[in-house]
């Protein structure tokens, strides 16, 4: 199995790219919103978007268990097959997503205040647009056709910018009925630039087999941002709010560091599964995830020094009032590593052709109790949101660790050969981790910033130019640090043209 790591980082650069300029553009129209709207209007907003996200999150998995086996079948050239699982997937979540519709259409009757009942309406509205924009967005991506959907979704940061010219006359209102035109915009660019020869059909026998599969994948979803979300629930339910604030704060932070892994994941998994599909074995299919697992482990373990003394730098220059989150993120920033290098044994179990999705299901059912049990436990013991957030890191490394004990008759011969591969993944995450200790320790012996700055920087060049040179000098060569640098030239270029890329 040949998968090229260069092409996978240059397409998913070109999603972080979007999210970046998201983020750009988002966040004044944020602030100015806040200088428009009362605390009591933006709670409203909250409640309604409640609905919209529980009614996203609440779904049989249909079109995702389809999602699943499109690219195992286009990796065996069987195309026919491929369009008729993706016809049946989606006009089944069709049919369902009437249900939510439907029922906050009607509990809009239920609330006699005029902003909560056409509220509603425009998210269930919403609610319609965003799964039509998933349907065709999903099946491009899965298809790969990567350059259609950055551009769908740059379209889509339109969104913002409705909202910026009208929410000093809608109010409330200009948030809900932005995302509604962005969706329209998209299903129009879809239909024009990213067909998907769509037909509506069913089959029953298909629509139960793939429900079957389905629910598990929603069930994982569900369990996942369960195991997310636990830390900051427990420490809303246990300690004061600026103990949550901090360690929200420091957690914003983490979860935009992590949305280069993330893309980076999304776009291995089409192409993961389809050379999976082309395959003679299971084991000759995912046996090269091995070398991505290891070059995931490098980058992302050189990242996480990186990104503490990033956080350093900016709480002490910018944002002073939260310098107290310095080491609650310093912990956190391990989960860089530990939350990302998880895609490739997810990837492999979720897969049709391994079909154990299961056992992630259960591993991250039991991660989430063991985060209740000891947040809830170091809460007591006095240790605060620094503990929750050792639990945190050390629960999520417990889940990983596992669940590549799962993949090890998928991605290597023998225990020799596993154990080999997993001491190139865990040596460059064991050394990067008494960085904690380091920076906390050069913040207690110096109050200049940037001598700080200077020491840090140092003593990670020196590392990593010996543990690369001495470990991985057969993963990183001069030609593939230039490839890369000028792959992310290209995306950045091709990104900064906005305006050709919408026409």
């Amino acid at each position: 199995m040949t998968i090229s790591i260069i092409n996978i980082a240059r397409n998913s650069l070109k999603f972080s790219l979007v999210r970046a300029i998201s983020a750009i553009l988002g966040l004044p129209v944020t602030i100015y919103v806040a200088t428009i709207l009362v605390p009591e209007e933006y709670g409203i907003y909250g409640f309604l978007g409640l609905w919209l996200m529980y009614a996203g999150l609440i779904g049989p998995g249909i079109f995702s268990a389809g999602q699943r086996e499109i690219p195992v079948l286009l990796g065996r050239d069987e195309e026919a097959e491929a369009l008729t699982v993706q016809n049946i997937s989606i006009s089944s979540e069709m049919l369902y997503t009437v249900v939510p519709f439907v029922i906050i259409l009607g509990a809009s009757s239920f609330f006699s205040e005029p902003i909560l009942k056409f509220g509603l309406i425009i998210v269930a509205i919403s609610y319609l647009a965003s799964r039509l924009v998933g349907f065709w967005s999903g099946i491009n991506f899965i298809r790969e056709h990567f350059n259609i959907v950055a551009k769908a979704r740059l379209i889509a940061l339109i969104s913002p910018l409705v909202i910026a010219a009208s929410v000093y006359w809608l109010k409330v209102y200009a948030l809900l009925i932005a995302p509604v035109i962005a969706s329209v915009f998209s299903v129009i660019y879809y239909c024009k630039k990213g067909p998907i020869n769509y037909h509506f059909a069913l089959d029953r026998t298909e629509v139960v087999r793939l429900l079957k599969v389905g629910v598990i994948l929603q069930g994982l979803t569900l369990i996942f941002w369960a195991f997310r979300l636990t830390d900051r629930t427990i420490i809303a339910a246990t300690l004061p709010l600026e103990q949550l604030g901090l360690y929200t704060y420091a957690m914003a932070f983490l979860m935009y560091a992590l949305t280069l892994p993330t893309d980076f994941g999304r776009v291995l998994q089409p192409i993961l599964w389809r050379e999976a599909g082309k395959a003679s074995s299971i084991f000759e299919g995912f046996a090269g995830t091995a070398r991505i697992a290891v070059y995931m482990a490098l980058g992302l373990s050189v990242l996480i020094p990186i990104a503490q003394l990033v956080y350093y730098l900016v709480m002490n220059l910018i944002t002073i009032r939260y310098a107290g989150s310095i080491p609650i993120f310093y912990v956190l920033s391990y989960n860089l590593y530990l939350a990302s290098i998880v895609i490739i044994p997810n990837l492999v179990l979720r897969s049709s052709i391994v079909n154990r999705q299961n056992i992630t299901l259960c591993l991250y059912a039991i991660g989430l109790a063991l985060n209740i049990a000891f947040d809830l436990l170091v809460i007591k013991l006095g240790y605060g949101v620094v503990g929750v957030a050792w639990v945190t890191v050390c629960v999520q490394a417990l889940v990983t660790l596992i669940l590549y004990r799962f993949i090890k008759g998928y991605i290597s011969k023998d225990m020799k050969e596993f154990l080999r591969f997993q001491a190139r993944i865990l040596f460059p995450f064991l050394i990067v981790v008494p960085f904690y200790f380091f920076h906390n320790y050069l913040s207690s012996i110096t109050s200049s910033i940037w001598t700080f700055v200077g020491i840090s920087l140092a003593a990670q060049v020196v590392l990593w130019s010996l543990v690369i040179s001495i470990f991985y000098r057969d993963y990183i060569s001069i030609s593939d640090i230039k490839a890369v640098i000028k792959e992310v030239n290209t995306v950045i270029g091709d990104r900064l043209r906005f305006k050709k890329v919408v026409k």
